[in-house]
């Protein structure tokens, strides 16, 4: 009888030595692969995002000399339509005044 337990035990030290050597290379085939997922950022993550927004600017045409004074013609043209009068400002300053005192 004690053969057969000998050979039993035997038989129990191999299967952990096998489950043991399993287990480490699952183990190490997931931390490669952990690894790998790691040094790979995603598109979106911000300092991914960061980077396409720079390089998208550099790569972006510039406005020609006749579109640049044709925005600059348009830009003065929206702010010498919306100049108002001193007094104009002051009566504004003073409605607003107004109402928020009434509250």
């Amino acid at each position: 009888m004690s053969n057969a337990v000998e050979s039993q035990k035997s038989a129990d030290e191999k299967k952990g030595w096998k489950g043991l050597l399993i287990a480490f290379i699952l183990s190490a085939l997931f931390l490669i692969i952990f690894y790998l997922a790691i040094q790979n950022e995603p598109d979106y993550m911000p300092s991914k995002q960061q980077e396409t927004n720079q390089t998208s600017f550099k790569n972006s045409p510039v406005m020609s000399q006749e579109a640049l004074a044709n925005a600059e013609q348009k830009n003065q043209a929206a702010t010498t339509s919306h100049h108002m009068s001193d007094a104009e400002m002051k009566n504004m300053q003073h409605d607003e005044t107004s109402e928020h005192h009434s509250h």
